[in-house]
């Protein structure tokens, strides 16, 4: 008897669950004001944090890796983009290691999804700007190295976000390509070795402008 109720019960309430589709709600408004905004910082760390969290998950076996994998990696791979972007953007703030660049002179940061490009243009750039630091030993070759594999298999920006390049009808002879294969441990430890190192040059390039700005104040007050 009590069997038979539970099942009557199951079967109500997904009856219920399907018919409150057909049920007219009440809008509820998710953004509180349309006017202009900015994520700024936060949104860099936003990418970072929400893609350690899921690797982590999957990593620890509360997260299927069937299930949130491909946003774990392109949430790692555009963390990776975006923080290269804001540093070698950074990094124009500087004329030299000494002098600030004027405003009118540092150059906009193209859009681009190339990460090679964007980590070839930042290493060329501190090498003219900030020689001293790269003699520091920064670890900025586990970056180019993580910056290299992610390139090989997205070159474009696009590999994760998309399942194909056309949703299509597919020819009785398509041939379903391999899976590729992801060792989300070693992606959680390159993430966050990673993080930390851009995180170290970028923090530098703006505490290095910052100095400058107070040392030509200084100058300015004789």
């Amino acid at each position: 008897m009590n069997s038979n109720k539970r099942m009557n019960d199951e079967e109500a309430k997904i009856i219920a669950e399907c018919n409150e589709q057909f049920q007219p709600q009440p809008y509820r408004q998710v953004f509180a004001d349309l006017g202009e905004w900015n994520f700024d910082r936060r949104y860099i760390e936003d990418f970072y944090e929400t893609a350690k969290h899921l690797l982590e998950g999957i990593v620890a076996g509360r997260l299927l890796d069937s299930m949130h994998s491909v946003s774990a990696t392109f949430l790692c791979r555009h963390y990776l983009e975006i923080a290269i972007k804001y540093t070698l953007f950074h990094s124009r703030w500087l004329k030299n290691e000494r002098e600030n660049a004027p405003a009118d002179e540092v150059t906009d940061v193209a859009k681009t999804h190339d990460l090679q490009l964007l980590w070839s243009t930042l290493m060329r750039e501190l090498k003219s700007r900030v020689p001293s630091f790269l003699a520091t030993g920064l670890d900025l070759k586990f970056v180019e190295k993580f910056v290299t594999e992610f390139h090989s298999v997205d070159s474009s920006g696009e590999r994760f976000r998309y399942p194909t390049e056309k949703i299509t009808i597919r020819l009785a002879n398509y041939r379903i390509p391999s899976a590729l294969t992801t060792y989300f441990g070693s992606l959680l430890f390159d993430l966050k070795r990673a993080h930390d190192i851009l995180e170290t040059l970028d923090t530098y390039l703006v505490n290095q402008y910052g100095e400058n700005e107070e040392w030509q104040s200084i100058l300015n007050s004789y």
